[in-house]
């Protein structure tokens, strides 16, 4: 899509808003506990945190982080940030002292925007960081030498808001990747990255002015800024916010709500099945429910849609493409286990290594080309340079399209496991063992071989009240699966490692069997 031919209200951030004010100024933008806020109180919020923020001494071009659970603040925040010109940095509120003084460290951090629970990571990382000249506490009490965010946030006569010159091109986010391959990289998103990619999930998301969407994601991932932030606002629509995922308290929010959709991770929709009120929680305002982020086992979509009678649209995408790449629709027709179709003004093909664009059913790289695709990597021109080929984004994920143009993944690359010079694909397996009415959750693993360099490691959790032998599981793969694919091991533990997005950290994971073995 040309910008030129977009209206100059969609091509940043604060322009969007600004068109939703004019339109929508009462509409509830932010439903939070028992808080609303319009549009129009959320456009004088950022208006005057922005020049709470200019007082400080915050310019354009400078990165404030936001290490923070979800909270109306963090979304202001971010626009106050955008409308300076300044770029959001949000921060893993899982990170620890380490992981947060690296990102504060590489991504030059003039400030952070911290939530009072996170004093004790926040205080040691801010100690390693010379360059970070603010601490801005949220709450009422601020640490020793910090500043209080709802200070910043008071109306300051005599000082009017002067916007920066901001552009689609300006950076409006650094956010940093989960680090699987080593240190955490830093993905620059432009405005125009945010606003595209909105418009482009806003053609398949059936969603209308005023309906509800309830976010339960982090907001320092990229799924609830895009699919549960920009969305909600490309549309005129009203965010249900969530301070985190809880399965206690869940379905009674949707009650409360009344959302027409969520955006989820499988994890979540496996523990929805039996949480608290799945049974009796009046529900009936839902339509559909989106799922990304990891693969979703076709057993547990299967089970989920007949138990609640929801459409579940499952897509993909990555931060490097700001969210969303593809999705099965809503309208037509729906291929379970698929990732959907590309969404309108985004290419997607599969390659082989030589930049091949492959035939379908070929499995190969899943590449992504489209406006939606990061400016880069923070400081990082090398990982840029083997991740963007040709314009091309190499997403590292295995798949193949089919022949009515559906792509399918089959594995990460790099989760790919080579036993005696076949190569074997984890999902593959882990989609059988979901089979197995006894596994709840399962995860499958390289292990070192002398003789064969790897073997097949599955791990896995029983079902509640449910016992389970390695024998089973392997008669079980037998009888499905070639022999040179069965799990050589078998394992069972209490619960597998997930990132707070609730995808399994195979990383993780991988050390904590390395130290068990």
């Amino acid at each position: 899509m040309d910008k030129s031919k977009i209206s100059v209200n969609y091509q940043t951030l604060p322009g969007l808003l600004a068109y939703q004010v004019k339109h929508n100024r009462d509409l509830p933008f932010i439903l939070f506990d028992d808080r609303t806020i319009s549009y129009g109180e959320f456009d004088q919020a950022t208006n005057s945190l922005a020049r709470g923020l200019k007082e400080l001494g915050i310019k354009k071009g400078q990165v404030v982080s936001i290490f923070a659970e979800n909270c109306p603040e963090y979304v202001i925040a971010w626009f106050a940030l955008n409308k300076l010109g300044a770029i959001m940095g949000p921060i893993n509120a899982a990170f620890k002292p380490d992981e947060v003084s690296y990102v504060l460290s590489n991504s030059e951090a003039a400030a952070v925007i911290v939530s009072p629970s996170l004093a004790e990571v926040l205080e040691p990382a801010a100690g390693q960081c010379p360059q970070l000249k603010h601490r801005i506490y949220l709450g009422d009490d601020a640490v020793k030498g910090s500043f209080l965010f709802k200070d910043l946030l008071e109306e300051k006569p005599g000082t009017p808001l002067e916007n920066e010159q901001v552009g689609p091109d300006d950076i409006a986010s650094i956010i940093y990747t989960s680090g699987t391959t080593g240190r955490p990289k830093g993905v620059l998103l432009s405005h125009w990255n945010y606003v595209i990619d909105a418009a482009h999930a806003s053609d398949v998301f059936p969603l209308f002015t005023g309906d509800v969407i309830m976010m339960i994601l982090p907001l320092f991932h990229v799924n609830a800024q895009l699919a549960t932030v920009m969305v909600p606002m490309m549309i005129g629509g009203t965010v249900a916010m969530l301070k985190s995922f809880n399965p206690a308290s869940f379905w009674g929010a949707v009650e409360k709500y009344r959302p027409v959709t969520f955006s989820a991770v499988p994890t979540i929709l496996a523990i929805l099945m039996d949480a608290p009120g799945a049974d009796s929680a009046d529900y009936s305002s839902l339509r559909y429910v989106i799922c990304g982020a990891a693969p979703l086992p076709v057993s547990l979509f299967n089970s989920f849609e007949e138990k609640f009678g929801l459409h579940i649209l499952e897509g993909y995408g990555l931060t490097e493409g700001t969210c969303v790449s593809s999705l099965n629709p809503y309208y037509g027709v729906r291929k379970i286990g698929s990732i959907g179709l590309p969404l309108r003004g985004q290419q997607m093909m599969i390659m082989n290594d030589q930049q091949e664009i492959l035939a379908p059913g070929q499995f190969g790289e899943i590449c992504i080309r489209g406006q939606n695709v990061m400016k880069g990597y923070y400081k990082n021109e090398k990982a840029t340079a083997e991740t963007i080929i040709e314009g091309w984004l190499h997403t590292g994920d295995v798949g193949y399209v089919d022949e009515d143009g559906y792509f399918w993944i089959v594995d990460r690359i790099k989760e790919m496991i080579i036993r005696g010079g076949e190569n074997i694909y984890p999902r593959e397996i882990e989609e059988l063992l979901y089979r197995h009415p006894k596994v709840g959750e399962a995860a499958v693993i390289g292990h070192p071989s002398e003789k064969y360099g790897e073997v097949v490691k599955a791990v896995i959790v029983a079902k509640p009240g449910c016992e389970i032998s390695e024998d089973e599981i392997k008669a079980h793969c037998s009888e499905n699966i070639a022999r040179y694919k069965v799990p050589a091991i078998v394992v069972f533990r209490d619960q597998i490692p997930k990132t707070q997005t609730g995808k399994i950290a195979k990383k993780i994971l991988k050390k904590q069997e390395e130290t068990e073995a």
